[in-house]
């Protein structure tokens, strides 16, 4: 007959048989093995607390809700794990970890294993940037007296950038309209995400390498350098506010200009460098001069030399004169025809030496016009001529265009938008 209880009878013992006695290792193993199955990759929001970097390179720390500092998960961050972040972590800072849940048996304690991690929000963003500025600043490397000023007359432009952007059509074109003798030397490099920093790092110190090697041809050495890139948001800039980029500006013993994003976006980059540009436009305008202020130097140069040396032709004729005039001269009647004829070898003599001081210089700085002048993209407008763009790229073959294409007229008093049409 089965037995009843009232509310108020404990109910029995459960019959089952113990469990098996482990050890405390034994234990830990299969928490472990539960942990790890269970989680596997995760991604954690929290503020960073406690951190510490060991000499060893890795990285101790905790995250933890800021509304709720008693929970938190313990976080480790190897080596090379650390070597890849875009930012300098700091406590207080808010960030956004992936990684997986592993569990330490030594001290039976579950931690984040972090594989990546970011700043989390604008906020954080700014904490990282705020921070390196001034560890940066504190050593000097912000400082005006440690700027390199530019070249007047580069040779050599190298460019730091992405190979396939538009930023880089841009400073091509304008290197190209300004100064067309100017050599450019490209170093493609990823310009964001990861591994972009220390690419952009090393093109730097590659180019700086070159120059101080005397074995390198000249051809291949930079006389000043354009690093950046085009616009983006915060994340996709961040490659130039890293710290390895900073300090590969910094010992740069080539002038560089920075040109990252637009006219309001600042960058560590833009601190250290010699030359901060706001669009990479305005970087290749900074890099090189404009060929007609450089003719009229050129032809400022050659009216000096000859004012110059017909200054001084002057004076040697004026005193030549005035000792063939005076009483001393013409005292000695005997003398006087050889002395005049001297006096006329002389004079003669003075003439064709300006003649020949003046000679090859004058040929020169006229060659030097006259080659600056068939460079002028405005000669051929003057004569009725006019250049056919479409965008900001000159076409240059009727093959580049099809019918129903808009493509721009430039003339020499305005420009004027015309359709393609299809050859009869």
């Amino acid at each position: 007959m089965a037995r009843t209880y009232s509310l108020f009878d404990a109910p029995p013992p459960p019959s089952a048989a113990p469990p098996e006695t482990v050890s405390v290792g034994a234990l830990t193993a299969q928490i472990k093995d539960v942990i790890e199955a269970r989680f596997g990759h995760v991604r954690v929001e929290g503020e960073i607390a406690n951190w510490k970097a060991h000499g060893s390179g890795h990285c101790y720390f905790s995250l933890r809700d800021a509304d709720q500092a008693d929970a938190q998960v313990r976080a480790v961050l190897w080596r090379t794990s650390a070597r890849g972040l875009a930012f300098r972590p700091s406590d207080g800072m808010r960030v956004r970890a992936v990684g997986r849940i592993a569990v330490y048996e030594p001290r039976g304690q579950y931690q984040l294993i972090v594989e990546t991690m970011q700043p989390a929000g604008a906020g954080a963003w700014r904490q990282a940037f705020d921070a390196l500025k001034a560890e940066l600043a504190d050593e000097g490397l912000l400082d005006a007296a440690r700027k390199q000023p530019l070249p007047r007359l580069p040779e050599r432009i190298g460019l730091v950038t992405s190979g396939s952007s538009a930023a880089l059509q841009d400073m091509l074109m304008v290197l190209g309209t300004r100064f067309p003798s100017v050599e450019v030397l490209l170093c493609p490099v990823k310009v964001q995400g990861d591994g972009a920093a220390n690419e952009i790092a090393e093109a730097i110190d590659a180019f700086n390498l070159a120059a101080d090697d005397r074995a390198t041809p000249a051809e291949l050495r930079a006389d000043v350098l354009i690093v950046g890139r085009g616009g983006g948001s915060v994340e996709d800039l961040w490659a130039f506010n890293e710290e390895a980029v900073a300090r590969a500006i910094a010992r740069s013993s080539i002038p560089v200009i920075s040109a990252v994003g637009h006219e309001t976006d600042v960058s560590i980059a833009d601190l250290v460098a010699d030359v901060r540009a706001a669009t990479p436009t305005h970087a290749a305008e900074l890099a090189v001069p404009d060929r007609r202020d450089v003719a009229g130097l050129v032809y400022g140069f050659h009216e000096a030399l000859r004012l110059h040396t017909g200054r001084v032709l002057a004076e040697h004729r004026h005193r030549v004169q005035s000792l063939v005039r005076s009483r001393g001269f013409n005292r000695p009647l005997d003398r006087l025809d050889a002395t005049r004829q001297r006096t006329d070898d002389l004079a003669e003599r003075l003439r064709l030496a300006g003649e020949r001081l003046t000679r090859t210089p004058r040929l020169h700085l006229d060659a030097l016009a006259a080659r600056l002048r068939a460079l002028d993209p405005e000669a051929p407008l003057r004569r009725g001529y006019a250049l056919v763009g479409r965008g900001s790229t000159a076409v240059r073959s009727a093959a580049l265009l099809d019918a129903g294409d808009t493509v721009t007229l430039r003339f020499l008093d305005g420009e004027r938008t015309a359709e393609v049409k299809a050859a009869p």
